[in-house]
């Protein structure tokens, strides 16, 4: 595995955006960005479990960059248009039966999927020059970069428009907007936990009715581990008892389309 750190992939922000790019040693014949948890307030691109990762999918022939992205903005950084689109989709997740707090789907969380559609796009454009054969990209996000996923593949319709991912694998996360769910959108799979106490069990099940409800490709894969971080350990490390297989291979079925 071949790394490059420290990529600027979007020079908006005052100190720009940057991303690690893994590849594989050979050409890689797509790739896929990962986004990071810490409920859009917390959190870094890099560690020991992100390496673990990135190896499993480049000795798969996949590249994948770790993006960082803008944490904790504040209503202010938007216009005042933007900000009451932002509070109405609040109100309605709110009120939609979902049970998360309300800094997932606020303005901090639609900074980080402006700022992951971003890194999206620069991996669409820059993927010839790093030797990869396809300028589809999946997405993998863990809890809030999970949510951030799920958002830039069901997009909001007036805020503005980013790249969508062409498959979205999310970790300890649900849809936020569950009725942005349609038919035509992504294959997402999501793997999650019946003990978690930050995204608990009953909004990725939410996700999931709202997904057959409308005949969204959204497939729930659930673990036996207890805890918020629980299911990226057993992504990394456990098998599914279900289909008595590891978890990783779910993974790269998904983005084998790619």
């Amino acid at each position: 595995m071949r790394v490059i750190n420290d990529i600027t992939y979007d020079r908006r922000q005052p100190n720009g955006l940057a991303l690690d790019l893994y590849l594989p040693k050979g050409p890689a014949r797509a790739s896929v960005l990962f986004a990071h948890g810490g409920g859009f307030y917390k959190g870094a691109r890099a560690d020991a479990a992100v390496t673990r990762l990135a190896q499993i999918l480049t000795d798969h022939d996949l590249a994948m960059a770790s993006a960082s992205y803008r944490l904790g903005t504040k209503p202010e950084a938007f216009s005042p248009a933007d900000r009451r689109l932002i509070q109405i989709s609040q109100t309605r997740t709110a009120n939609s039966g979902l049970s998360v707090s309300s800094r997932l789907c606020g303005s901090a969380f639609e900074a980080a999927r402006q700022d992951l559609g971003a890194a999206l796009g620069w991996m669409r454009a820059a993927h010839k020059a790093h030797g990869i054969h396809s300028e589809k990209v999946g997405f993998v996000g863990v809890s809030a970069g999970g949510i951030a996923g799920l958002a830039l593949a069901y997009p909001p319709r007036f805020l503005p428009e980013c790249p969508r991912p062409d498959a979205v694998f999310a970790v300890s996360a649900c849809a936020v907007q569950p009725w942005r769910l349609t038919p035509h959108g992504p294959p997402c799979v999501l793997l999650n936990n019946d003990r978690d106490k930050i995204i608990r069990p009953e909004n990725p099940r939410l996700t999931q009715r709202r997904a057959r409800g409308v005949g969204a490709p959204v497939k729930s894969l659930w673990c036996d581990r207890k805890g918020h971080n629980a299911p990226f350990l057993a992504l990394l490390e456990d098998r599914d008892p279900t289909a008595g297989r590891p978890y990783t291979d779910h993974l790269l079925t998904l983005f084998d389309a790619l």
